[in-house]
């Protein structure tokens, strides 16, 4: 698995594990500078992208 790869299951872990809108708008903003800093291509940038939907909805879900 290249570091690439690495840090993008990373962050995607990171984006499930957040428990407040709070974290995830944090945890996005980073997500976000990441992408674009190392010029990820959409395909590598789905897989996070599809996490925090995923998150996002769970907070709404539990209204926090």
């Amino acid at each position: 698995m290249s570091r690439t790869d690495e840090e993008i299951k990373r962050f995607e872990t990171k984006m499930k594990s957040c428990t407040t809108m709070t974290d995830l708008l944090v945890a996005m903003s980073s997500w976000q500078s990441y992408a674009q800093s190392h010029n990820l291509e959409p395909e590598q940038k789905r897989t996070v992208d599809e996490a925090v939907s995923y998150t996002h909805l769970r907070a709404h879900e539990t209204r926090r």
